[in-house]
């Protein structure tokens, strides 16, 4: 495992694979890989005690690891398979009009209305969000660039979108109040987490949401109001819109109606 982490220090998903091994390493470090089998994984799976995501995710780090060292390092004759637990299904909770008109009432730090104002109109992902800066706030032609300079892509792509009219008055007067650089700031300082705005809101209001609910939510109501597919996956940066097809078409008006209303037509 240390020579496959070696050869992908340059990559973004370095650091979260290091905080991986640290977790497996107790179990896994020293294991001949020959005597890998599904046994010894589930009995991993069983022992670890979290999520089936989080648990899928070491696993494939194992067989991944073990794939490079099949062509590097001390390599191995064969291909080890490892047994990975079925992939859980997602929830990708979002709020109605009422639910986030309760929730918002209840946000009461400027940075957090902000916050929330921003995770709902930009449909950006919690970390683009907390990273963005002034610079990147075009009031001219009223767009974001979610991008910062000497990003490396990953699968989570930045997108560049436009300001809604309801969101062009707020960060209007957050840049007048400005301190800092960040647009998510307190007493001068970037915000790093936003997470404690979002408990405290929910323990008020009696409406639960996270970060990502602000993204669902957005997306939600952009198919309920017909926006097609394709472009609600460019706005939030889908490769294609296969995943927003799979996870918002359905809540497009008459969202596969014209199959249902066939089923009793005559030729």
């Amino acid at each position: 495992m240390t020579g496959y982490l070696a050869s992908i220090q340059d990559k973004p998903s370095y650091s979260r694979r290091i905080d991986a091994w640290k977790a497996m390493k107790l179990y896994w470090d020293g294991i001949d890989p020959k005597l890998i089998d599904e046994p010894m994984a589930r009995t991993y799976y069983n022992r670890r005690r979290v999520g089936p995501a989080t648990v899928r995710y070491e696993l494939m780090q194992l067989s991944t690891a073990l794939g490079w060292a099949t062509t590097n390092g001390p390599k191995l004759d064969r291909r080890i398979p490892v047994w990975l637990p079925k992939p859980p299904e997602t929830k990708r909770r979002h709020l109605d009009h009422r639910e986030f008109d309760r929730f918002f009432e209840a946000v009461v730090a400027p940075h957090a209305r902000i916050y929330m104002m921003l995770g709902l109109y930009t449909m950006a992902r919690p970390t683009a969000i907390l990273q963005l800066t002034w610079d990147r706030v075009d009031f001219m032609r009223r767009q974001i660039d979610f991008t910062p300079p000497g990003h490396v892509r990953t699968s989570k792509r930045r997108t560049i979108v436009p300001i809604a009219t309801d969101l062009l008055p707020v960060l209007q007067e957050a840049f007048m109040a400005r301190t800092c650089e960040s647009v998510i700031e307190r007493g001068g300082q970037p915000i790093a987490c936003i997470k404690k705005a979002f408990q405290a809101a929910s323990e008020r209001s009696g409406v639960h949401a996270t970060p990502y609910t602000l993204r669902h939510t957005g997306a939600v109501w952009a198919a309920e109001a017909g926006v097609p597919m394709p472009q609600l996956a460019q706005f939030m940066g889908h490769d294609d819109d296969r995943t927003t097809q799979k996870h918002y078409a359905r809540f497009s008006p008459g969202y596969l109606l014209g199959v249902a209303d066939a089923i009793r037509k005559r030729a």
